[in-house]
């Protein structure tokens, strides 16, 4: 097809999850009376939502910091029939006496974050998308090749067709085919996996979420709708595979021994799902007219669920830089704006992954050299708020670099 025959959008998403969704929304959501953004959002998956990869069953939880920003852009109105708030967290080490407790009085905030099921939001988001005219959905439509030139880069579907953008950003996932264009990815094996699942509880507890940590690793507990309970259990190669196998009710039993009954009796739970845990990120984000964010740039261990949170960070970097550069008339692929981007958000990620790592290998950890340290560490920030602020302000996405 001829160069001068190609369509040509200023800028190209290549995911729609919820990073790439929420980046394209954000830059749609323009005054009246300036020249829209025409943007292309490509994505490989089917929009049929609770079989989509980027929204399926599971629930995540959204930071204070999150949730200001989805109001900031006019997207909390359409996600918060689907949420449930979380007002305090119980933290706790299973058999040891460290345990700490975060309240959202103690921050001034009405909740901590909210828990959302993805199916939910992915409804919502891609709802808004279709609405939105300066979007453009390549869907379902995989990228086959990738070529940079010095004003653009053309972007070949499989499909045969070919379109060209001004920037190309990857939110595409942790096995990004943008991100092996920009550089070599860092890897870091925890050699355990997390299975989730949706467990139904005997009663509600509104407003109360738990981070207990056993011989094997964390186990989160987080509130959903209608006295349910979202799951996230890191757990080896071994046992993942035993919990898998097992029925109902051995697996709740299983499931109730590893974490007591402060949430009070398992009485259901919906399908189980093992994935591995492996940190993966990039310490560069882009490269000539390509930019990754997301799951992409950095996809983290589920403890103290910082994964989205850390990317919605990065969308609510990127859209404002994009858009200043946009109304000054400037080229949207300029090194110069890509590299602010990435000193921007340098800090945040680096601080995001060690901290995430770091609680995930010492709690994973069942000998006395680490017991002892982490026990203290939770003593510590029950009795020094000033201390355990440091922990909490971060996991709230109250740090915005």
């Amino acid at each position: 097809m001829p160069q001068s025959k190609l369509e040509h959008f200023d800028i190209a998403i290549v995911g729609a999850g919820m990073a790439g969704a929420s980046l394209a929304l954000a830059l749609s959501n323009q005054e009246s009376g300036v020249k829209p953004l025409r943007i292309a959002v490509i994505e490989a998956a089917e929009l049929n939502f609770g079989q989509h990869p980027g929204f399926d069953g599971r629930a995540i939880a959204l930071s204070a910091g999150s949730e200001r920003w989805l109001k900031q852009q006019n997207l909390w109105q359409s996600l918060a029939p689907h949420s449930c708030a979380i007002e305090h967290i119980h933290v706790s080490d299973r058999g040891h006496c460290g345990w700490t407790t975060l309240d959202a009085d103690e921050y001034q905030l009405r909740a901590l974050g909210q828990v959302i099921e993805l199916e939910h939001a992915g409804r919502e988001f891609h709802q808004l998308l279709a609405e939105r005219e300066q979007i453009t959905l390549f869907c379902p439509h995989k990228v086959q090749s990738i070529e940079q030139q010095q004003q653009q880069v053309i972007v070949e579907l499989d499909n045969q067709q070919s379109i060209t953008a001004s920037l190309l950003v990857g939110a595409d996932g942790a096995d990004s085919l943008v991100g092996k264009k920009i550089g070599t990815q860092q890897q870091h094996d925890f050699a355990k996996f997390a299975l989730i699942a949706n467990v139904q509880a005997e009663q509600a507890l509104a407003g109360r979420a738990f981070e207990r940590f056993t011989d094997n690793g964390p186990l989160a507990l987080l509130p959903m709708t209608n006295q349910r309970w979202s799951v996230v259990w890191s757990v080896d190669a071994e046992q993942a595979k035993q919990l898998q196998n097992l029925d109902e009710d051995a697996f709740l039993a299983e499931l109730q021994q590893a974490f007591g009954y402060r949430a009070g009796r398992f009485v259901g739970v919906g399908a189980r799902v093992t994935y591995p845990l492996v940190l993966r990120y990039y310490q560069r984000f882009f490269a000539h007219r390509m930019l990754i964010l997301g799951n992409a740039a950095h996809s983290l261990h589920p403890i103290a669920g910082q994964g989205f949170n850390l990317g919605l960070r990065d969308v609510a970097a990127l859209a404002p830089l994009i858009l200043e550069q946009w109304h000054k008339g400037q080229d949207l692929g300029a090194h110069a704006m890509l590299d602010a981007y990435q000193q921007q958000r340098q800090a945040d990620i680096e601080r995001t992954i060690s901290m995430t790592s770091s609680l995930a290998s010492l709690f994973a950890c069942s000998d006395k050299s680490s017991v002892v340290p982490r026990n203290v560490g939770l003593m510590a920030m029950q009795l020094f708020p000033s201390f355990k602020s440091l922990l909490a302000k971060q996991s709230l996405g109250l740090f915005s670099r």
